[in-house]
């Protein structure tokens, strides 16, 4: 093979190449376009304002069980899960053993997820053990 036809080949792989790259982009961005728009019209804000809750109740229980902000509440607290309401306005967290949540530790949970949250308190209401 002479020169010439060592510059044909590499040009036209070179080519190959690059064109695999734009239609590997091109799949790429669509697939997040579709991805996005998926998770925008199943998700609503409620929605993420429910998990944010989620997260800051599982923590709130953990510094209650390390005795933050000299809370101390005699036995190890355990996070239960959390429900809502319909209108996911009212969002409710269940800690046990019910028996050893006192109302210090009721308004350090409920005050804690507001903070780290957020969330409109006039908006959305949290009840800890309804």
């Amino acid at each position: 093979m002479n020169t010439m036809e060592n510059k044909i080949i590499k040009s036209k792989k070179a080519q190959v190449s690059l064109e695999f790259s734009f239609l590997f982009l091109a799949i790429l961005l669509a697939s997040i376009i579709t991805i996005s728009h998926f998770l925008s019209q199943n998700f609503t804000k409620d929605d993420k304002v429910i998990s944010d809750v989620e997260n800051a109740a599982k923590t709130a229980v953990i510094l209650a069980n390390s005795g933050y902000n000299g809370i101390n509440p005699n036995v190890t607290l355990i996070y239960g899960g959390i429900s809502w309401s319909g209108n996911k306005k009212n969002i409710y967290i269940y800690i046990s053993p019910k028996s050893y949540i006192t109302p210090e530790i009721k308004n350090f949970i409920v005050s804690y997820i507001y903070n780290v949250t957020k969330i409109n308190q006039s908006e959305y209401n949290i009840t800890v053990n309804p």
